[in-house]
């Protein structure tokens, strides 16, 4: 009796989401678990959502420990927390407590509070989070992440740890680490990382800061193989400093490309900067 009517009240909860939507959506309750289930237009399962138990509200469904899985995005996701809520009008639902979602290429975030809009299929929080992929680790506060597309948007606070070279893979001083107040793009597709404002970046061969420096990847390891510095760009090696407007590191060359004129403080003994 207790399944039957707290089914009923889910149905009735979401009728309104379903038949607004034009889309087929199945759902179950049972003392073991909370289940449901949304289809394409065409039949194709869109996604699933999952929890030990689950509430009916007025507007929402409380669920513990939810995990969810979306179909039909590249790359494919999955998410599970602790506890969470799903809003059927607008197909939102919002994960808190150990929060992890995970791509099928790789990719892994971590953080407390995050949303996921089933219906454009983005995911995005105004919490600290952690991106980690083999080759990259970017922290920040607040995020965007556009599924589809690839890309992401980290708001503020930004340090990411970029794999410099694949010839040391266990040896972390070969990393490349980059912070900035943010905002920080990545365009995983192709293959682009741009951050913005107080950037600073410290590799093995040398410091840059800089208003915009543009990191590109090789496609192939994903290792970086171009760097552009914008805007009141300094340069430290060996303790010799390098001031211009822009400045291009092509890393397999090891080459360093001054396009406007720049100024050179070379370092003495005397000098102190």
């Amino acid at each position: 009796m207790y399944n039957i009517i707290i089914s009923i009240l889910l149905i009735l909860n979401l009728c309104s989401f379903c038949f607004g939507e034009e889309q087929h959506v199945e759902s179950t309750q049972s003392l073991d678990g909370f289940s449901l289930v949304q289809y394409e237009t065409r039949g194709d399962k869109k996604w699933t959502l999952n929890g030990s138990s689950a509430e009916i509200g007025e507007d929402k469904v409380k669920i513990a420990e939810p995990s969810a899985v979306a179909f039909g995005v590249k790359g494919g996701l999955k998410l599970k927390a602790k506890e969470g809520d799903f809003n059927p009008k607008i197909q939102l639902v919002h994960l808190q407590n150990n929060v992890i979602a995970k791509t099928t290429d790789g990719i892994k975030l971590t953080t407390d509070s995050l949303y996921w809009n089933a219906e454009d299929k983005n995911i995005f929080t105004n919490e600290y989070i952690n991106m980690k992929k083999e080759d990259f680790q970017v922290n920040g506060k607040g995020a965007i992440c556009n599924l589809e597309d690839k890309k992401t948007r980290f708001k503020e606070d930004v340090v990411a740890n970029i794999r410099s070279s694949r010839t040391d893979l266990e040896n972390l001083a070969s990393d490349t680490v980059i912070t900035c107040d943010g905002p920080f793009d990545l365009n995983y597709k192709n293959n682009r990382a741009t951050f913005y404002n107080n950037v600073k970046l410290k590799d093995p061969e040398g410091d840059v800061s800089a208003d915009c420096i543009d990191v590109y990847f090789d496609s192939d390891t994903r290792c970086i193989k171009k760097v552009v510095a914008n805007g009141n760009v300094k340069m430290i090696k060996e303790g010799n400093i390098t001031y211009s407007e822009k400045a291009i590191y092509l890393v397999d060359e090891g080459r360093l490309v001054l396009p406007e004129k720049p100024r050179l403080v070379v370092k003495n003994e005397k000098t102190k900067y």
